[in-house]
């Protein structure tokens, strides 16, 4: 049988272990690694979403825009894109003004009607934060740059339509929740080039911006 003795110097000596220390110095960030598994990685796996938003800075129209998007992500930064977009630019009140009675000019505007666009997607950033120390969200922040076909159609009676060549750029973010379903916030700004015939203002190359501001949902599926 152990006496007590033994047992209370057995316990003097594991606390006088466990109170020394080791000096190691001024440790610095750069020396401070951390390597932690995603809670939603995205590597080898596609992304299909739904989303809905509108342009809100064309000088002539009111435009809401649906997109729906298949993503590929080929890496946790790197991903293609595939985003199919609809819409339908409706006249704004700078516009009415302009063709009533005080001033009797019709801008020649182009409605936006469809778009395909391919982008390649760079994710430099994976994070969490906590709101309002009772939930943590796991998110992410990409860049896109891409290019495409834009369809647009003359607000004028003749009905024109354009299609227009299109460079795409933009910043997103992306909110994961539970079941590797995803909350996507996105602007994206295309840069058309439209061949425009009508008036001496807006003859031959005539280049439009077209900044769409969206939200919607999507979900992670493994890639088949």
């Amino acid at each position: 049988m152990i006496s007590i003795s033994t047992l209370l110097v057995s316990s003097l000596l594991g606390v006088a272990q466990a109170q020394e220390t080791i000096d190691v110095g001024t440790i610095r960030d750069s020396d401070m690694h951390v390597v932690q598994a995603l809670l939603y990685p995205k590597a080898d796996r596609n992304e299909m979403g739904l989303h809905a938003g509108w342009m809100p800075f064309d000088p002539y129209t009111i435009t809401p825009v649906l997109n729906a998007t298949y993503t590929m992500h080929r890496s946790e930064s790197l991903a293609y894109e595939v985003s199919l977009g609809g819409g339908y630019g409706l006249k704004n009140n700078t516009y009415r003004q302009l063709e009533g009675p005080a001033y009797q000019v019709s801008p020649d505007a182009y409605r936006y009607l469809g778009s395909a666009i391919v982008n390649a997607q760079w994710s430099p950033i994976y994070a969490k934060m906590n709101w309002q120390g009772n939930r943590v969200f796991h998110h992410d922040v990409f860049g896109l740059v891409g290019g495409g076909l834009t369809i647009e159609q003359a607000i004028l009676p003749d009905n024109s339509m354009a299609f227009a060549p299109t460079i795409s750029a933009g910043v997103g973010f992306r909110v994961f929740t539970s079941g590797n379903r995803v909350i996507r916030l996105q602007i994206r700004d295309d840069v058309l080039i439209e061949q425009r015939l009508k008036t001496a203002d807006t003859q031959g190359t005539f280049i439009k911006q077209n900044v769409s501001v969206t939200i919607g949902f999507s979900k992670l599926n493994e890639a088949g």
